[in-house]
């Protein structure tokens, strides 16, 4: 049974619970879940105790050990704080609203991402005009500028029928280094810097956008990026793990770290079914590697870390279960600190129309 099916069983012949007190209790149960799986909490760290959380099959079975030339390896296994996170998040979007709309009504999107943008001075001082100064490295660069790049997507009700894309705008809101206002204005200058120009709305027929011209042939991209499998995609959580791993070509840990790696775009998670996207948090709680940073309200941050290469931190509206934002790292230091490469938050709200292209 799973946990939070254990908490609903508990007094189910007495009075009602209003909804408030009920979210009060899940994010209490998740917090403290959360402190219970701390290292620092764990008196012995190489073992931890699994019984007492009821994850049911995202924990059952994984701890496993094998006995290879005369040692002890033990299996990697899901962190139980993430796992109850993640299991809340699929409890609560099974009867989700946020994505079921009336006829004529809309999901408004909006996403605003933020980038790194890392600059080379000695090319910028190049007087050859084909040098890039905007191609930097973290570990290199000797300014750096932070892009924020801000757009709202409406989906119908009908996802069949006509989508629209507010392109919005993208303007550097911080700079890094001695030369950063300098970075900021090359930025600014740069023609392809802002794309289409601010205030753009272009329809989109059932979702779909053909990529810049020059591409050959043309190929179409789907805002939501799993729609076209749907249908083939499994509800059941482990086989839509295992369809997931299928898709990276890879096995082991590597199948897993390019399906961590793929979800950079939230909306292509919220955008799913209500059934689909349960399913697909709790098959991402069978991924060993995430863990809690933080329960705050209803919101949980998870962390998934590629130990020398990548760090992935997915925020999770635990209340309506949406993901809130994904940020991707791939180190530390240089001129900008610990600012990650790149972070992408949304926020979802039905509406009742939609602004007309221009």
């Amino acid at each position: 049974m799973l946990l939070l099916e254990q908490v609903r069983e508990i007094g189910a012949d007495e009075a009602p619970v209003e909804e408030d007190t009920v979210r009060v209790a899940r994010q209490a149960l998740l917090r403290e879940v959360a402190r219970a799986a701390r290292p620092d909490r764990v008196r012995r760290p190489h073992r931890r105790a699994w019984a007492g959380f009821g994850i049911g099959a995202v924990v059952a079975g994984t701890a496993v050990t094998a006995i290879v030339m005369g040692s002890v390896v033990v299996a990697p296994v899901p962190d139980v704080a993430a796992a109850a996170v993640l299991e809340s998040a699929a409890e609560v979007t099974v009867g989700a609203q946020d994505t079921q709309l009336e006829p004529g009504q809309f999901l408004r999107i909006e996403t605003q991402g933020e980038y790194l943008q890392f600059w080379d001075a000695a090319w910028a001082d190049d007087d050859d005009e084909s040098t890039f100064a905007f191609n930097a490295s973290r570990e290199r660069a000797d300014a750096a500028v932070l892009v924020r790049d801000s757009r709202v997507l409406y989906v119908p009700a009908d996802r069949s029928g006509d989508w629209f894309f507010d392109w919005g705008t993208a303007d550097v809101v911080k700079s890094f280094g001695d030369r950063g206002a300098e970075a900021a204005e090359k930025f600014a200058d740069w023609p392809a810097a802002t794309g289409r120009e601010s205030g753009t709305i272009q329809t989109l027929p059932a979702g779909e956008f053909l990529a810049p011209d020059g591409d050959t042939p043309p190929q179409p991209y789907l805002a939501d990026t799993y729609r076209p499998y749907y249908s083939e995609m499994p509800r059941e959580p482990e086989k839509l793990l295992d369809w997931l791993r299928a898709r990276s070509g890879m096995s082991g840990v590597e199948a897993d770290r390019w399906l961590v790696a793929g979800l950079s775009d939230p909306s292509s998670i919220n955008l799913m079914p209500p059934e689909l996207r349960a399913a697909f948090f709790r098959a991402i709680a069978m991924i060993p590697g995430f863990e809690v940073v933080s329960v705050d309200d209803d919101q949980a941050t998870l962390r998934y870390v590629v130990t020398g290469h990548r760090t992935t931190t997915i925020a999770i509206d635990t209340a309506h279960g949406l993901v809130d934002s994904i940020a991707e790292g791939y180190g530390t230091g240089g001129v900008t600190g610990d600012v990650p490469e790149s972070v992408i938050r949304v926020s979802t709200t039905v509406v009742d129309s939609a602004p007309d292209p221009r």
